[in-house]
């Protein structure tokens, strides 16, 4: 938090009292000087700064992985060089064990599994092949039942399918033909016309190619009596011209009408040859040939499910259920003895190594004695992944949420932690200090360790700092200027020469100093400690000389 100025305030008081125009004594004004010095109070200006609150508890470093490592196997332990509370490394050898007996009887164990075997073999083939033929007809038949209903849907539903085209095809092509008809008619009459319309243009075209002829006559007449009649040739040369623009106009009308008949003719042949073609339609056909061969398969599958039903409800010569399992659960014995001999010396070759860094933390072996297979023989517990587990009292588990940051010191180290869990079970009981000994029901929460090194020790008893709640550059109050009364939280404030009380809101709660939400401003003075005086008391403020130093800093 940043630094407070302090300030003197005195409530003024009257120094001179003049009667008639006379000072009254001196002994009266020292009077008067000492009840106002009397009176002052410190006061502070409000100022910006930065409130951390902290939980302080205690707890117990703890591993956040621990594992109990019991014997692979029956034997003698050979090697087992190391003690309670030592550290060991991931990958460092710990245990390995003397095989000679067990290696024996795994020989002993393979002869008789495998005469076991053979017998029990043969028993369980023959069985199951006689059950195999049986469960086969069982599942074929079940399936030819399948296939036989889907085949009779298949039946029913081309024999619908047949029924309902030949009605359908029979609307379907009246009304085709009255369709065409009115079609085929609509383009005969277009035809007539267009014919009549061709005729006309025929005569048209012959009338204007004679024409063209008699200029081309004429013209060459005018021609040839060119030297005597000028004007003549020019008049024919006019009309010749007209002649042949009229035969090409004439001939181009012509064409056009004659290809315009040709193209009506062509539309009245297709459609007449599209209707004949829909007449000529096989669908119907083409049903009754798939008609006809889905009721050769359902037959076929009729009588292959009866073939299948007649052997999967005949005598199946298999073994009884009891009698199988009976000779299955002998043969299994008998298997799992020899593989797990097998899988026993393997993994008594191996041994036993730490599966990580760790510390011991309980041995029930000695070298030289004897272990049975899941005897446990120590206890590893991590130092690369630590906690410590505190209880939270009432006061304060609510305030404690999963992800704070905690400050973690034991053994003259400090650490990083974070909230990694808090119990949804309360505990009852006295256990550690939050401030004060907890004893009432408390909350179980583990602090993982987030920096631990090889200075780590389990057990120990660890001071831990929980950062419960940070509010930064807020207006801030050291915690004995904020007062609780009936009302709420309120402080004094000294305000146009008047110490007056003013309800505030607080945030953020150190154990110096107050967040304050609202109520007050930066830059208002505020009185801690009031004394004896009360609210509307008039005051002045005076600078002390621990402002004057601050000021000047």
């Amino acid at each position: 938090m940043k630094k407070k100025k302090i300030l003197k305030i005195a409530i003024p008081a009257a120094v001179v009292v003049v009667i008639g125009g006379v000072t009254v004594r001196n002994n009266a004004a020292n009077t008067a000087r000492e009840r106002a010095e009397a009176m002052t109070v410190e006061a502070m200006t409000v100022e910006t700064g930065d409130v951390t609150e902290t939980v302080e508890t205690n707890g117990t470093v703890v591993s956040g992985q621990q594992k109990v490592i019991f014997s692979p196997v029956n034997a003698n332990v050979s090697m087992a060089d190391f003690q309670v509370g030592d550290l060991v490394k991931a990958g460092t050898p710990l245990v390995s064990f003397d095989l000679k007996d067990l290696e024996e009887q795994n020989q002993k164990a393979e002869l008789t599994v495998r005469a076991n075997e053979l017998s029990y073999q043969d028993s369980v083939n023959k069985s199951n092949e006689a059950a195999n033929r049986q469960a086969a007809a069982r599942n074929q038949a079940a399936a030819l039942q399948a296939q036989v209903n889907a085949k009779t849907q298949e039946v029913e539903q081309l024999a619908n399918a047949l029924t309902g085209l030949a009605q359908q095809q029979m609307v379907e092509r009246q009304q085709q033909t009255e369709e065409v008809e009115s079609q085929t008619h609509e383009l005969e009459s277009q035809l007539k016309t267009a014919q009549k319309e061709l005729e006309s243009a025929r005569k048209i075209y012959d009338k204007a190619a004679a024409a063209q002829q008699t200029a081309q006559v004429n013209f060459d007449a005018a021609a040839a009596a060119a030297e005597n009649d000028a004007q003549g040739l020019e008049t024919a040369r006019e009309k010749l011209n007209q002649a042949n623009k009229d035969l090409t106009a004439a001939k181009n009308d012509y064409e056009n009408k004659q290809q315009a008949v040709e193209e009506l003719q062509n539309q009245i042949g297709h459609l007449q040859a599209a209707f004949a073609e829909a007449q000529d339609t096989d669908t119907d056909i083409q049903l009754q040939q798939k008609l006809q061969t889905a009721q050769s398969e359902l037959a076929e599958l009729k009588g292959n499910l009866e073939s299948q039903k007649a052997i999967a409800e005949g005598e199946s010569g298999a073994l009884s259920s009891a009698a199988k399992e009976q000779m299955r659960t002998n043969n299994n014995l008998a298997e799992l003895e020899s593989k797990s001999l097998e899988e026993l010396i393997a993994e008594g070759r191996k041994g036993i190594q730490a599966e990580f860094n760790g510390v011991i933390s309980d041995k029930q072996i000695m070298e030289g004695g004897m272990v049975t297979q899941g005897m446990q023989l120590f206890t590893l517990q991590s130092i690369e992944d630590v906690n410590v587990e505190v209880l939270l009292s009432k006061n304060v588990y609510e305030r404690i949420k999963e992800g704070q940051k905690a400050e973690i010191t034991f053994a003259g180290q400090t650490y990083q932690g974070t909230v990694k869990r808090i119990s949804r079970i309360a505990a009852a009981g006295m256990s550690g200090s939050n401030q004060a000994a907890v004893s009432s029901a408390s909350v179980m929460a583990t602090i993982h360790i987030d920096n631990p090194d090889d200075h780590i020790f389990l057990g120990v008893d660890a001071k831990v700092t929980i950062q419960a709640a940070e509010a930064r550059d807020v207006l801030v109050l050291p915690t004995e200027a904020v007062n609780i009364g009936k009302d709420g939280t309120f402080c004094w404030v000294y305000e146009d020469g008047v110490m007056k009380k003013r309800s505030i809101t607080t945030g953020v709660t150190a154990d110096d100093c107050v967040e304050i939400i609202q109520g007050i401003d930066e830059g208002e003075q505020v009185i801690p400690d009031p004394g004896n005086h009360e609210e509307g008391d008039s005051v002045t403020v005076t600078k002390t000389q621990e402002e004057e130093v601050m000021e000047d800093e």
